[in-house]
């Protein structure tokens, strides 16, 4: 196969307008940030509520790397587990209600570490098809039985769990759903995870420090956090750092420690990760005005784009999908938005469907009314001349 066989496929990309390549980032990634020479406004960061660079974070790594240096020399069952962790560790815990945290290195591999570990042989694992990739794979290397159900539809979840013939029913989802900006039913969720005594497992990735009371997410906003039995969110979103973590029964918690291969087997994060993320919590805390207008923002946004009869889908968030269709479409006004100063990549399949390629608006609470605005005027241009130019195509 060889050299050949690569290059053939991704020559095949190229042609699809599948094929993907990175960007360099030239100065900080905050409301603004340089690239390919230009100064850019970015629609596209999950640094939702600004505090990658903010400078009280700044001072607390500062500090941290003076007292715990950089690099924690191990797996955090050797020698790679510090105060700094146990601290934040406690912190979520009594932050969500639970009775124990355990951080990892990402929010990917805490999914991951979770769905491979805890179900067991005679175990099902029902998913939300648009959960993150995460969930999948963790479900998939595990060895519990794996089914999905279509996005939302909690009538076929149910008839699913009414088939019976496991030992435990797993209920996985997303709370607020990455690439579509809506929101699962988690009251109904936690109706059908009581009728079938099931354990439901929700990823607050996209919601934690953003969403509900105190920024503890879809769950607290929808008065069910208690129910939650599993719960993944990271650092590397709402609180501007890198790391991620799941929260849950002490038992749970001990089993992963004891038998998951992606928590024994990889090296712990370093102290001074975990010591801005406690940064970002006080802040989270503290400035619920950041909550608001991020919010408010998404709600302005969504409006706008349905006056302008885009295609939103369900988004009910500060998440914005402006779906396009082909991946060719999306790429190319992705194209024209960065010749207008806006850093908006185009999202294509596999990531979305076949056929749903689009602009995924992310928003931040630094982002002013004015960005919006602008950002408003340039894609109803671009999509006025690029529809214009299909039609004059079809009737030639």
């Amino acid at each position: 196969m060889g050299n050949e066989y690569y290059k053939e496929q991704l020559s095949n990309l190229r042609n699809e307008g599948l094929y993907r390549q990175m960007r360099i980032i030239e100065s900080p990634s905050g409301r603004l940030c340089g690239i390919e020479g230009g100064e850019k406004i970015v629609f596209c960061s999950n640094n939702y509520l600004g505090l990658a660079n903010d400078g009280r974070i700044i001072s607390a790594i500062k500090k941290g790397v003076e007292d715990w240096g950089f690099g924690s020399g191990g797996s955090r069952l050797i020698c790679g587990n510090t105060a700094p962790h146990e601290q934040l560790q406690k912190r979520l815990a009594r932050m969500l209600k639970k009775e124990a945290s355990l951080i990892f290195p990402s929010g990917y591999t805490a999914n991951n570490a979770v769905l491979s570990s805890l179900p067991q042989e005679k175990d099902l694992i029902l998913i939300d098809k648009l959960v993150h990739a995460s969930l999948i794979d963790g479900a998939r290397a595990g060895k519990g039985h794996v089914r999905t159900y279509p996005h939302g539809n909690l009538d076929k979840l149910k008839r699913l769990l009414e088939k019976g013939g496991y030992n435990q029913a797993f209920i996985v989802t997303d709370s607020l759903f990455s690439m579509d900006g809506d929101k699962a039913d988690l009251e109904k969720l936690v109706e059908l995870k009581r009728q079938f005594e099931a354990v439901l497992m929700v990823d607050e990735a996209h919601a934690f420090g953003c969403v509900g009371p105190g920024g503890k997410g879809c769950a607290a906003e929808m008065g069910v956090l208690d129910e939650v039995d599993i719960y993944v969110a990271t650092f590397s979103k709402a609180l501007g750092g890198a790391g991620g973590f799941v929260a849950g029964t002490q038992v749970m918690i001990d089993y992963i420690v004891n038998k998951s291969r992606g928590f024994i087997y990889t090296t712990g994060i370093p102290a001074v990760n975990c010591i801005a993320a406690n940064a970002a919590l006080d802040i989270v805390e503290q400035e619920s005005q950041r909550r608001r207008r991020l919010i408010e923002s998404g709600k302005y946004f969504c409006e706008r784009c349905r006056e302008m009869n885009l295609d939103i889908g369900e988004s009910e968030s500060y998440i914005v999908p402006i779906i396009l269709g082909e991946a060719q479409k999306a790429t190319e006004a992705a194209e024209q938005l960065g010749r207008k100063g806006f850093m908006i990549p185009a999202i294509r399949p596999p990531t979305v469907a076949p056929g749903r390629a689009r602009l995924r608006v992310s928003l931040m609470s630094e982002h002013t009314k004015e960005d919006i605005d602008l950002l408003c005027t340039a894609i109803d241009d671009i999509i006025r001349i690029m529809t214009n130019y299909e039609t004059r195509m079809r009737n030639q």
